[in-house]
């Protein structure tokens, strides 16, 4: 009897899970937020070694990063893919070293629904128009009292105003954000946090992260906005699809956008009535969204990741009891807001 307790506690110990706890939750935000930095500034580093090695003069007065990206189209693309890239391999490297199943993170092809897909990708367009003028607008003007908008030149992705950069940066920041952001904050942290919050709990804390994450005051409140309606959509749907269509279409209308007012197609100047539109576009758009949310998004059994075998019910804890890393990387997030405002 107890050789054979001891064989299945030794199977217990090789075989995988098929889902993430909060503690997993807390760990992955910690590397999602440390190793892009860690990798960023180590090749930041050595181009600028290099580039000055060659003769080129970096003026060292300025962000030598930010100079580097405006002088050389090549280091603002390997810059703007690191992050993606780092995502991407912590992802099948976290999975790997745990021993978590692939599928954990409840991405399915099979599954998709073609018109819950098309409904995805006009919510990612719909919620970037309804949100964008008023945030631009409204807390644009804010950020330019307070002095807290980048300088002009000042931006680490490539120039937007040709039609060759824009659909380079459809991939830089259409693509692989879309797939393999929402591979650690939809598919690994929010699955780990349900482990131990409720659901709401658990989207407002995975809207929260994901806009900590841009370690920027100025990326904060649309990514907070997005995070949310994200979140609520992989929790309604269990299914990852959905986010990463969402994900894609929004950061598309605003490539998009941006293509548009750099190559002068169009103006978007705020007088009072555009502020006014901007209110009511924003209201429209929350009215849409709870529209899809309420009738046309597909409610999955709450106790999914239960019912494949191992994983724990879900309790309902003070969120105060948050791994540690988990604070540790809120913490070290907060920082990094504080030090690029100044």
């Amino acid at each position: 009897m107890e050789k054979s307790q001891k064989v299945e506690e030794l199977k217990k110990v090789f075989q995988k899970r098929n889902f993430y706890v909060t503690k997993d939750a807390g760990k992955i935000f910690l590397y999602a937020l440390l190793l892009p930095l860690a990798f960023g500034l180590l090749f930041g580093y050595i181009s600028i070694a290099i580039v000055k090695g060659t003769g080129v003069k970096i003026e060292e007065s300025t962000n030598v990063i930010y100079a580097m990206c405006e002088k050389f189209v090549w280091f603002s693309i390997i810059y703007m893919l690191l992050s993606e890239v780092v995502f991407f391999c912590m992802y099948f490297a976290y999975n790997k070293f745990n021993r978590i199943e692939q599928k954990s993170c409840n991405l399915s092809f099979k599954k998709a629904n073609v018109w819950t897909c098309l409904l995805c990708a006009f919510t990612g367009i719909v919620a970037c128009l309804g949100f964008v003028l008023l945030i631009e607008g409204v807390f644009g003007n804010m950020f330019n009292a307070l002095k807290l908008l980048p300088k002009p030149g000042e931006s680490f992705a490539p120039p937007n105003d040709t039609v060759g950069y824009y659909f380079l940066n459809l991939f830089l920041l259409g693509v692989m954000p879309a797939i393999c952001e929402e591979l650690v904050f939809r598919g690994m942290i929010f699955q780990g946090l349900k482990e131990r919050f409720k659901p709401f709990t658990s989207v407002l804390l995975t809207a929260l992260l994901f806009a900590l994450m841009h370690q920027n005051i100025i990326q904060f409140i649309y990514p907070l906005i997005l995070g949310f309606v994200l979140t609520v959509v992989m929790d309604k749907t269990n299914n990852l699809i959905y986010p990463m269509i969402i994900h894609f279409f929004n950061n598309v209308t605003t490539i998009t956008l941006d293509f548009l007012i750099k190559s002068e197609k169009i103006f978007l100047g705020m007088a009072w009535w555009m502020y006014l539109l901007a209110f009511v576009i924003a209201f429209v758009t929350c009215a849409i969204l709870f529209v899809i949310y309420k009738f046309y998004l597909v409610k999955k059994p709450k106790n999914v990741v239960e019912q494949q075998g191992d994983a724990p019910l879900s309790s309902n804890i003070n969120v105060g009891k948050m791994p540690l890393t988990l604070v540790l990387g809120m913490v070290i997030a907060v920082i990094m807001i504080v030090i690029n405002a100044l």
